[in-house]
């Protein structure tokens, strides 16, 4: 009956700290709100791309549209005949130019004479060139990039008539729009910016008080936990100190004391991850040798490994490896990685440990011979409450890679995973002790 009753306890407990745990962590509020606001610039980015590029369009295209027909009121002119005049505070009568114009005929002989021109000061050698260029031209409307100009001619009897116009204002006028778009839209996007950071923390603010709500929940939990089952321990260890003739009761002691224990791993696991979530969590730096820890932890790992044929190789381990880390948070690092690769190697396989120097890191590498895991397990492996196959094994809750990555957050080192037909390597890169 007290067996049953922890074995449901365990199960209760592991049930709704996996709901809390799964897949939540307290970078996930920020990358959310990053997520949020690179959306919803790219968004802003977008429509004010396409409204800013329609505007610019739109008045180079009136720009071309008002010397087109300037261009053909000028070539309707009569010989000599002024263009109507301005006045002020009137519309542009009808054949205004904003540009200075040049009117002028190729006779069938070749001979260019000017009909009109706007105060226009030109050689007969540009003329001559300007005239040449035109009427090699197939277009009737085109521009002249070298001379920054735009013309139209019409076939006429016994020659050819061209107007020309002077392309500075149109350019200005365009150039003036693109600057002044630009700089609307980098105002418009920096008041986007400010006004998407304000609204993701606006949004995202009850998420991130239900996080703190729920990571306090598990702290607390977790010690209010601990303390029953530290009572429950006690007492089966005082009935295990009496003489008893039933195997029977002896049995169901031996299984609530290893359920027991298993859910005590568990709670202290959980709070381990809150404090560190919470950033509660102490680091000791000391000088250490990653050699000697690597080469110790292998050891007490032997008879583990021995039991289920296996063996640990230590070779790789070189010496005078040394880092600045917590001694007992790297000795459960190393435990966590040793115990995942004996887990999941082959009977008869092969464990390395390795231990090298790159450059001015440290770095500690623990493979295991097996079958190759999926990319998609090797993105999954530091998540919490994911293993890799629940076919092979039902041990563990698939916390201790999670508290490994945490260890070495804590660290600044780094882990990674990688996966091949020759097994599964864990590599963690510390920063070198100087």
């Amino acid at each position: 009956m007290l067996f049953q009753s922890v074995r449901m306890l365990g199960k209760e407990a592991f049930s709704s700290f996996k709901s809390i745990y799964q897949g939540e962590n307290q970078s996930m509020i920020r990358d959310l709100q990053k997520k949020f606001i690179i959306i919803n610039m790219l968004l802003v980015f977008t429509v004010m791309v396409i409204v800013f590029s329609a505007l610019c369009a739109s008045n180079f295209n009136q720009q071309r549209s008002e010397s087109v027909s300037a261009l053909k009121l000028s070539l309707n002119r009569m010989d000599n005949q002024k263009a109507p005049p301005f006045y002020f505070g009137q519309q542009r009568a009808e054949g205004f130019s904003p540009s200075p114009v040049l009117v002028f005929r190729v006779t069938a002989g070749g001979a260019v004479f000017v009909t009109y021109s706007d105060n226009i000061s030109i050689t007969d050698y540009s003329l001559a060139q300007i005239a040449s260029r035109i009427l090699a031209s197939d277009e009737i409307v085109g521009v002249l990039r070298e001379y920054n100009l735009r013309y139209m001619k019409t076939s006429e009897h016994g020659g050819i008539k061209v107007a020309v116009i002077d392309r500075t204002n149109e350019l200005a006028a365009i150039r003036n729009s693109i600057i002044i778009s630009s700089l609307s839209m980098a105002a418009s996007l920096a008041a986007f910016f400010a006004i998407s950071l304000f609204l993701s923390r606006w949004i995202f603010k009850p998420a991130e008080l239900a996080w703190r709500q729920q990571r306090r929940f598990v702290a607390d939990a977790s010690h209010e936990l601990k303390t029953p089952l530290t009572v429950i321990l006690a007492n089966i260890g005082i009935l295990k100190s009496m003489e008893s003739d039933s195997a029977e009761a002896s049995h169901w002691i031996e299984n609530t004391e290893a359920e027991a224990q298993s859910m005590k791993k568990l709670v202290e696991n959980l709070l381990f991850l809150a404090k560190t979530d919470d950033a509660k969590m102490t680091v000791h730096h000391s000088r250490l040798s990653l050699s000697d820890l690597a080469f110790g932890s292998s050891l007490a790992f032997e008879a583990v490994a021995f039991e289920r044929k296996i063996c640990i190789d230590t070779e790789g381990i070189s010496r005078d490896i040394f880092i600045n880390a917590d001694e007992a948070q790297l000795r459960q690092l190393i435990s966590i990685l040793l115990d995942n690769a004996i887990k999941y190697s082959d009977s008869g396989g092969t464990v390395a440990v390795t231990v090298s120097s790159r450059q001015s890191k440290a770095i500690l590498g623990v493979h295991n011979s097996g079958a190759p895991l999926s990319e998609e397990d090797i993105s999954r492996l530091f998540e919490r409450f994911y293993r890799a196959d629940t076919s092979r094994t039902n041990e563990g809750y698939g916390l201790g890679l999670a508290i490994a990555k945490n260890i070495a957050d804590l660290h600044h080192a780094k882990i990674t995973a990688s996966s091949g037909e020759d097994g599964t390597l864990f590599s963690v890169a510390f920063a070198l002790a100087a």
